[in-house]
């Protein structure tokens, strides 16, 4: 793991990559990664450094940020093209399907269960009974 982050850090100079307490980008240029015994932590790694690279992190709705999600992985598999590390694509799905899992759960209506839609300010609404809501901040 060091010797990957030895590189990003050559080929990247302006990130700062320090140890944290999970996998994580912030912006504009912090990578935090963690020492704690993770499932694939170089493809964790490089899948926040994709985040970085790929220069999206603002959505307003769920569907906005599984799509910034997926294309940080996409990322993620051509870095680790670079950097020689194997990439896992089952391994990329099933944090995906942790998003698109939670993601259904927070769009049903908590009257009658329907799956709502959201508007563009992240409210959900309910076709059926006509309920609102807002999900809750999600921490992966």
């Amino acid at each position: 793991m060091q010797n990957l982050i030895s590189k990003i850090a050559s080929d990247h100079p302006e990130l700062e990559i320090e140890l944290g307490e999970r996998f994580q980008f912030t912006p504009p240029n912090h990578l935090y990664y963690s020492d704690e015994p993770y499932e694939y932590p170089e493809l964790l790694l490089l899948h926040e450094l994709g985040h970085y690279l790929i220069g999206e992190t603002d959505y307003s709705t769920d569907i906005e940020l599984l799509e910034i999600e997926a294309k940080a992985w996409a990322k993620a598999r051509e870095l680790c093209e670079h950097y020689k590390i194997e990439y896992d694509e089952d391994f990329a799905e099933d944090r995906l399907d942790s998003y698109r899992d939670f993601l259904h759960q927070a769009s049903l209506c908590k009257t009658c269960q329907l799956s709502g839609y959201q508007d563009d300010r992240g409210n959900y609404h309910c076709p059926l009974c006509g309920a609102s809501w807002k999900r809750k901040n999600i921490k992966f």
